[in-house]
Order: structure tokens, then sequence, then C-alpha cells
């Protein structure tokens, strides 16, 4: 047990304070799917915090593989095929034995018109392309699948991307960047601004949200550590303007100018816990019980939602309540213990199992035809 705990809460990250602000996240999306915070939205809002810390983390390794190619170590082809396989490592087992899980267990995870909607949707989701079948084939929600269709914008993104941009000298990825999450941004809203659902889930906007955040990292690159003054202070105070504009918007009832505003304030955000490391709202995030939601947080983040549902029955049986802000939180409090239970058994016996393939470079082959390149 101590062991498990070490592995999950007692060991951080190159990066301090980010798997503290995905814990954040991840409770924001349950409390919101559990109804709780609902009209707030907040899930909404975790998710854009996520897709910008994905580009965040993302575009450098990207970057730092296109320089290697500029040095002659490697080569575009090659360093495609180690990012795409990494990223296969990290998303796709877990992914797709959660669908297997469902599929076994849809009696059980699944019930009434949900089954429909799983085997409805079975070719979109396995395709990841979920985003696509919500927001223009299905026009409507997947119940406790609907989670899934960020997995597909991110996804895609880590396809299309590298392609483009793994050609481009470094020296215009900043430029390029700014370039591109300006052209995503307006084409989204030329498109479909006007349709609430539709510009949620389209794979533009939700790239625009992560190009923000590479560019983003690429500053933070940049400027290395620095020891500013009150930054913990400052820290909080954004992530309190990040809170409340979401809010602002979303009860006054324009959701999309929040999801237009979410990655520039998220990408500062995350910038800053990274340039900061020493500062008091970073050693907040790292306190170990809140640091360890964010380890398992991809987990976590798949399995909540199916797991919400048996949740509420459980509190319902032992208690009779059925509804009311008391059953929701009870019900939130037993799918968070359940999910992370769930969670920490998936990543200590198969993810992290699978990351450690990561660790390898390349067959010898590839490698070689890198070096030659």
């Amino acid at each position: 047990m101590h062991e498990i705990y070490q592995r999950v809460f007692g060991a951080a990250k190159a990066i301090r304070g980010l798997d503290g602000l995905r814990a954040i996240c991840v409770l924001f999306v349950l409390t919101d799917h559990a109804g709780l915070t609902k009209a707030q939205e907040t899930g909404t809002l975790a998710v854009w915090v996520f897709f910008a810390l994905s580009g965040f983390l993302i575009v450098p390794i990207l970057f730092k593989a296109r320089q290697r190619v500029e040095a002659g170590t490697s080569d575009g082809p090659t360093e495609i095929v180690l990012f795409m396989r990494n990223r296969a490592l990290r998303i796709f087992p877990i992914y797709y034995l959660t669908l297997a899980l469902i599929f076994l267990s849809t009696v059980t995870l699944v019930s009434g018109d949900n089954v429909n909607k799983f085997y409805g949707s079975v070719g979109w989701i396995l395709t990841y392309t979920t985003n696509v079948y919500i927001g223009f084939v299905r026009h409507d929600w997947l119940g406790p699948l609907s989670h899934l269709w960020t997995l597909s914008v991110e996804q895609q993104f880590y396809v299309f991307f590298p392609l483009l941009f793994i050609w481009l000298p470094s020296r215009f990825w900043r430029s390029g960047m700014l370039v591109s999450l300006l052209v995503l941004l307006v084409v989204s809203c030329w498109w479909v601004f006007d349709d609430e659902l539709e510009f949620r889930v389209n794979s533009l906007s939700g790239f625009y949200a992560i190009a923000v955040g590479g560019l983003f990292g690429l500053a933070a690159r940049r400027l290395g550590s620095i020891d500013l003054r009150f930054s913990g202070l400052l820290i909080t105070a954004l992530g309190t303007v990040l809170v409340l504009q979401h809010l602002y918007f979303i009860l006054n009832g324009h959701p999309n100018a929040a999801l237009i505003i979410a990655p520039l304030l998220s990408g500062l955000l995350i910038m800053l816990l990274t340039v900061c490391q020493n500062s008091t709202a970073t050693r907040f995030l790292e306190i170990p019980l809140i640091r360890g939601v964010g380890v398992v947080s991809y987990g976590f983040y798949l399995f909540h939602n199916l797991l919400l549902g048996p949740s509420g029955r459980l509190v319902a049986l032992l208690t009779g309540m059925r509804e009311g802000t008391i059953f929701l939180i009870m019900q939130i409090a037993t799918a968070f213990v359940l999910t992370m239970i769930v969670s920490i058994i998936s990543f200590i016996f198969f993810e992290e199992r699978l990351m450690q393939l990561k660790k390898r470079r390349a067959p010898s082959a590839v490698v070689a035809a890198g070096s030659n390149g």
C-alpha cells in the first residue's frame, strides 16, 4: 500500500503544479456532470484548461523534435513516428480498454436509452470522431459518453499538427503558431459561432485552444525559471479571473465568448505556474492528495462519467434519497472515491507499465535512418 501511495501521491513531476491543476479540473468536470455545478458549466471551463495544458506540454516536445531535425541528429519522418508512438501508448490502451468494458458491461454501467447511444455512436467513438458525431450528425450529447468528444479533438490535433509543423523551421514556430491560432479562431467563428454546440465541439475551436497553450509553452521555454515577486498572489488572482469571466459569460448567455477567452487566460496561468516554480500557488498544488488526483487524471476523466450513475444508485439504496443538494454531494463523494480507486488501479497496473515503453527511443533501424537524415 505504501508503494502505491508513493507512486501516485509521492513523486513530483518535472514541472511542479500542473498535476494539481489537473486535479482541480477533473473535480470541476465531476461536479458539473453530477449536476451540482451544471448551470455554471464548470466542466466546460475545465475542458478548455485541459486543451491549453495539452498544447503547452506537447508543442514544445515537437519543437525540440524539429530542432533535432535541424541539427541533423534525426529526420522528420522519424520524429513523427516517435511522437505518434508515444501518444498512442499514453492514450489508446486505456481508452479502448474503457470502451471494451462498456461493451461488456452495458447492463450495469450504461442503461436504458444510453445503451442505444453507445451502440449508435460506437463507430465514431472508435475512430476518435465523437465530436463530429455529437455536433454535426446527432446534434445532441451522448449522456455518459459525451465527455469522449474532448479526447477526439486532442487526438485529431496530435495527428495533424506534427504533419504540418515538423517541416517548419524552428525560427518560424512562434509566428506560425500565432497565425495558426488566429486563423483557426476566425474560421471557427465564421463557420459555426451562432450554434453553441457546434462551436464548442468542432475541431477548429479545440485546435485554437490547444494552439494557444502551445504558444505559451514556447514562451515558457524561452523564459526559463524566473523569480517573480508576489507570484503566488498573481497566479491566484489570474485563476480567479479565469473562473469569474467564465461564470460571467455563461450566466449571461454568451458561452462562446467564454470559450474564446478561457484558453488565453489558461495558457498564461499555466506559464506562470511553470516559470515560478517556488510560488505559494505552486506549493499548494503540490500537496500530495491534490497532486495525486492529477497524476491519475486521464483515467479519472475517462471513468468518472461511467461511475456517476452507479454511485447515485448506491447512495439512493443506502439513504433513500434520490434528489437534492445533499444527495448530489453524497453522489459526487461516492463517485470520487470509486473513480479514484479504479483510476489508481489502472495507473499502477496498466498505464504506468505501458508508459515505460516510451523510454525506448526507437527500433535500431529507425534510429539509424534518423541519424543519417
